[in-house]
C-alpha cells in the first residue's frame, strides 16, 4: 500500500502570492527528484490560466466597442 503523507495548512488569502509560493516549495521539498517536473506542470497550468483570463479579457473590450 502506498504511503500517504498529510499536510494540513493555513493559508492567509490576504496574500496570495506568497501563500502560492509557499505550497509550492512545500511539494517541491517533499519531492526533490521531481521539483522540475512539478515546476514544469504548474507553470503549464498558469500558462493555460491566463490565457483562458486573458482571451476572457478581450472579448469583453471588444464587446464594449
Amino acid at each position: 500500500m502506498a504511503r500517504m503523507t498529510k499536510v494540513e495548512l493555513l493559508i492567509d488569502l490576504t496574500t496570495p502570492v506568497d501563500e502560492i509560493a509557499a505550497v509550492i516549495n512545500i511539494m517541491l521539498q517533499a519531492y526533490p527528484d521531481k521539483q522540475l517536473e512539478i515546476l514544469q506542470a504548474v507553470d503549464h497550468d498558469i500558462g493555460e490560466a491566463l490565457a483562458r483570463l486573458q482571451s476572457s479579457d478581450e472579448a469583453e473590450k471588444e464587446k464594449g466597442e
